[in-house]
């Protein structure tokens, strides 16, 4: 009864300015992490993984715990999934709204991605599977990022079918990795015992890790200050020598 209310068509509303009676009916988008020693660098990783990936198109909107209201008129009507994806032109200006408004937009995200921890497991594995499922989230995954130890496996990846989700098949990978494929994304949703990655089938490649580039960026930096300050310091070392040499020669 929920789909049939939300995905009525219409336009993403793209307000020119600050709208503070919307602002004060659909409040608060952002939202803390509950679990954030656990969630932060999974969290950041999937999210700018993904963002990358759809780079600038304007009808790609990726975000993640910020509001999804999919009921008008009642502010209670909200999910904040760890991670979700949104496909429709004007999705790039969902920023816009502070909130995304699923009978506004005219659909639900096609994909809702949630990360396992103390505080939220339980809620993923029941309540959230089944309000995804009502909503119409044509997609939804959690990773558990202990390897088990919240949802009792390290990655599940579901598909909406007839208002029920059913299981994409997960196959084993090199080095204990195992997978399944997201026709929603393109991509082959990987889990390592290090982290989740995201696998281009069309490129062979995965895609980037921000953690990982930010350290390699910062190590990069470092070395390059380190080879200046080198640099600096044999030139003067070379300017001591030759003044020496001089005050030797009686110059």
């Amino acid at each position: 009864m929920i789909a049939k209310r939300v995905l009525r068509s219409g336009r993403p509303r793209l307000p020119k300015s600050w709208d503070y009676a919307l602002l004060d009916a659909y409040p608060e988008i952002w939202e803390p992490l509950p679990d954030a020693g656990m969630q932060e660098k999974p969290y950041l990783n999937i999210i700018e993984a993904i963002r990358g990936w759809y780079g600038e198109r304007s009808n790609v909107f990726v975000s993640g715990n910020t509001g999804v209201y999919y009921e008008a008129g009642n502010r209670r009507a909200v999910f904040r999934p760890d991670c979700y994806v949104v496909f429709g032109e004007g999705a790039d200006r969902l920023w816009w709204p502070y909130a995304y408004r699923v009978w506004e937009f005219g659909s639900p995200p096609a994909l809702a991605l949630e990360i396992g921890s103390k505080s939220t497991w339980q809620n993923d594995l029941g309540y959230k599977r089944e309000l995804y499922a009502r909503v119409g989230i044509g997609e939804y995954w959690r990773y558990d990022p202990t390897g088990g130890q919240f949802y009792g496996e390290p990655l599940v990846g579901e598909y909406l079918v007839n208002g029920e989700y059913r299981r994409f098949e997960l196959r084993p990978g090199p080095a204990g990795m195992v997978w399944a494929h997201s026709p929603t994304l393109g991509l082959d949703v990987c889990r390592t015992a290090e982290r989740l990655w995201f696998y281009d089938p069309q490129t062979g490649e995965y895609l980037g890790n921000v953690i990982e580039e930010k350290a390699e960026r910062l190590a990069e930096r470092r070395a390059r200050l380190a080879e200046r300050e080198r640099r600096r310091a044999a030139e003067a070392e070379v300017a001591r020598l030759q003044t020496e040499l001089r005050r030797l020669r009686g110059e």
